[in-house]
């Protein structure tokens, strides 16, 4: 029987980590829904999985297997397929996700509001008995540390965040403030990525009947990143069919959390859903124009992607 696990099209370290791990423990391919080479955008999840003697090739990438030819799925870091993949949908047999549950058939489900997911991959091997090695445990510890700020007093981490790194961090033998700092070092330098590949870095996609909407996040304030904007942007969106494209991004200020939106093209459909993200609270209010794109400053940081791809997606 073959098996794969599969991780969201966002392929960020987190998502990688619980792919990989997690794909040891079921005796299942671990597949990453994106070009290999595209992984350097990811400087963290490629040097961890460097420093933890995963041999690259021991992972699989879009465009180098079928995964039709697949008995199962279990999914890892999501529960919607992107739309390239939805035909997958039936042969899904697990998943383990911390964003709200939107997968409609019955399947053995591992959700919960975790900062990581790394942390619901963690504790479900130890419960099952799983001897995790060094290097494992280390994977998963760097997914949780990044996805929560070093177990940052505040939403996201939850008690199960800090219960679970504390047993890795045993098993990995490593400390948890050197790691997160390299690993954070890694991914906060935009200044290796050109715009385009900024836009790439860490995208999701969903579609309504057709309806194609997709997702950039960014680490870093929209107007200190060189480029042109709207160009690029539109570039993008065009080369994907997309009716509709988000930017976010989140950044640090003198310690403070900032996060900014944008929807493109200028249109009366985002206009409605602005209004509509405000009303359920994201707190949105214009703060600057670049390049002819109105960017918005997002009051509600403890807001990301997780909770506003959903609410967007209601919209289409």
């Amino acid at each position: 029987m073959k098996r794969i696990v599969m991780c969201n099209q966002a392929a960020d370290l987190d998502s990688i980590a619980c792919c990989v791990v997690y794909s040891v423990s079921c005796n299942a391919t671990p597949f990453i829904p994106i070009p290999r080479e595209e992984l350097h955008l990811r400087r963290e999840a490629e040097w961890l999985l460097g420093e933890c003697n995963i041999p690259l090739d021991s992972i699989t990438f879009s465009g180098e297997t079928n995964p039709a030819e697949d008995d199962q799925v279990v999914l890892v870091d999501h529960n919607v397929l992107p739309p390239e993949y939805e035909y997958l949908a039936p042969k899904v047999t697990e998943i383990i996700d911390h964003h709200k549950d939107e997968f409609p058939l019955p399947v053995r489900k591992t959700i919960a509001a975790t900062g990581s997911c790394a942390s619901l991959v963690g504790k479900l091997l130890m419960e099952r008995g799983t001897s995790l090695p060094p290097p494992a445990a280390k994977l998963l510890l760097g997914a949780i540390l990044i996805d929560t700020r070093c177990l940052a007093q505040r939403h996201p981490t939850a008690p199960l965040d800090r219960e679970v790194a504390g047993q890795l961090a045993a098993v990995a033998g490593c400390e948890t403030q050197a790691l997160y700092n390299k690993l954070w070092n890694l991914k906060s330098d935009l200044s290796v990525f050109t715009l385009g590949e900024l836009l790439r870095k860490d995208y999701k996609e969903v579609a309504v009947c057709g309806v194609k909407c997709g997702f950039c996040a960014i680490y870093g304030a929209l107007e200190s990143i060189s480029g042109h904007l709207m160009e690029e942007a539109e570039v993008f969106r065009r080369g994907r069919q997309l009716a509709h494209l988000a930017i976010m991004s989140a950044y640090y200020e003198n310690d403070t959390l900032r996060k900014e939106l944008a929807l493109l093209p200028k249109c009366g459909w985002n206009d409605a859903t602005l209004t509509y993200l405000n009303d359920k609270g994201a707190q949105l209010e214009p703060k600057t124009i670049i390049d002819g794109i109105q960017v918005y400053n997002q009051k509600n940081t403890d807001w990301s992607r997780k909770q506003i791809l959903p609410l967007i997606k209601e919209r289409i």
